[in-house]
């Protein structure tokens, strides 16, 4: 019986594994595909069944840290990373050359130098078609993404690109296909930036982080729901009326500290969110709010911010120019119903005596009668920002709560004092509750 037994599980073993490699070639590709590319060719070589299935992989997955991290107990480290970055780029190289393809999805990401390399793998990834693009290399000076390879990617659907100099070809006509595009730590310049989002009809996510060569922002996108922008800029311009969740970030906060409200006669609220009827949620850096203050304000912007429930400023700096902005933006939010704030507050809001940092300029109260919950983080107790909190209680008659998160590491006399100025503040709902933590 115990022979028997023994004979009956080889038996299974075998016909299981006998299942397995029987397999399509496709099913094979696709199990290789959760294993990152090297994994996937060692894997290969176990069996001669499964010998080059990693050739018609649909996605490659490249990452160099494993290749080219210092090894600790080595006495000569950098000879020990140079061998790495060697192995890694031979693996690049027999990736892309015998990859049979149709390539779905290529990822790259490094932590070495490839500027030497760099331009023969986008050579041989152009030739792929891939659908999906992510290159991380961040060592070194941008690398330049050269025409040939965007001029190739006709069904691309999303482009993610980190430490990249991009231009365009004189032929682009668009990525018809394109839906998510993420840039990062990038140069460009405003035409190219333009014309990339305004080409790809179905795009509908853009995201834009820490840039240069652009001075004026132009957003055109029609299908466009959510946006991105963090970095420096003098202008901005966002046409897109399906809009529904948007971060905008204005990191040159120096630069726009001596700007006086309606410095002239543009409206930059307009011009940003002119077309942004759908909108739902808004996140706005204080910087930013600056910038939109520098222009006319007007009361009301036809068509803004029916939609828009939450509204986030982020490094709340306490200018005056701030609260003028802000306002504007709540009265064209009529539904607004939760407001998130987060104080990052100047060095020298401490020892001020007064409240704001120039001659407040009189404002027409909004109507924030949706409001109902308004959250205050990293409070410090200043009077600027109990002030602000003040307006806001006297606006809001429908308000719940109003949450205040004491900075970490404020001293117990300085939150006693905090909370003793919040709850002597006067509020425009009866039922509405201040909560301190």
């Amino acid at each position: 019986m115990g022979h028997a037994k023994k004979a009956k599980v080889k038996h299974t073993v075998d016909l299981s594994s006998y299942r397995i490699n029987s397999l399509p070639q496709e099913i094979k590709a696709k199990i290789l595909s959760n294993l990152t590319t090297d994994m996937a060719v060692r894997a290969s070589v176990l069996s001669s069944a499964w010998r080059n299935v990693w050739t018609i992989m649909p996605e490659i997955f490249l990452c160099d840290f494993k290749f080219c991290s210092v090894c600790p107990i080595s006495d000569s480290s950098e000879a020990f990373s140079m061998s790495g970055r060697s192995k890694f780029v031979t693996l690049v190289d027999l990736a892309l050359s015998l990859n049979k393809g149709p390539l779905d999805t290529f990822m790259i990401m490094g932590e070495q130098s490839y500027h030497d390399v760099f331009a023969r793998w986008m050579y041989m990834l152009s030739t792929k078609g891939p659908r999906a693009i992510t290159i991380k290399l961040t060592s070194g000076p941008q690398y330049k993404i050269p025409s040939s390879l965007l001029s190739h990617l006709y069904l691309l659907y999303l482009l993610y690109l980190k430490n990249c100099s991009i231009s365009l070809p004189k032929e682009f006509e668009g990525f018809k296909l394109l839906k998510v595009l993420r840039l990062k730590v990038f140069s460009s310049t405003d035409s190219v930036i333009s014309n990339l989002i305004s080409s790809c009809p179905l795009l509908s996510a853009v995201h834009l982080r820490y840039f240069e060569g652009i001075n004026c922002l132009s957003i055109q996108a029609q299908a466009l729901q959510i946006l991105e922008i963090e970095g420096n800029f003098e202008d901005l311009h966002v046409d897109a009326p399906n809009l529904v969740d948007g971060y905008l970030r204005l990191d040159n906060v120096e630069s726009y500290q001596s700007i006086l409200v309606q410095g002239d006669k543009k409206n930059y609220l307009k011009q940003a969110f002119g077309s942004l009827t759908r909108i739902e949620t808004l996140s706005v850096s204080g910087s930013f709010l600056t910038y939109l203050s520098k222009g006319c304000m007007l009361t009301k912007v036809p068509g803004v911010f029916y939609h828009l429930e939450l509204l986030c400023i982020e490094r709340c700096l306490w200018r005056w120019t701030e609260v003028v902005a802000a306002c504007s933006l709540f009265q064209n939010a009529p539904l607004l119903s939760e407001l998130d704030i987060w104080s990052y507050p100047r060095p020298e809001a401490f020892t001020r005596k007064g409240i704001w940092d120039q001659d407040e300029m009189e404002i027409q109260a909004p109507k924030l009668d949706h409001l109902e919950t308004i959250t205050l983080n990293d409070f410090r107790g200043l009077d600027c920002e109990v002030a602000l909190l003040g307006l806001l209680l006297s606006w809001a008659p429908a308000l719940n709560e109003l949450k205040i998160n004491i900075l970490k590491g404020l001293t117990d006399r300085c939150a006693f004092r905090a909370t003793k100025k919040l709850l002597a503040l006067p509020t425009a709902s009866a039922k509405a509750k201040i909560i301190v933590t």
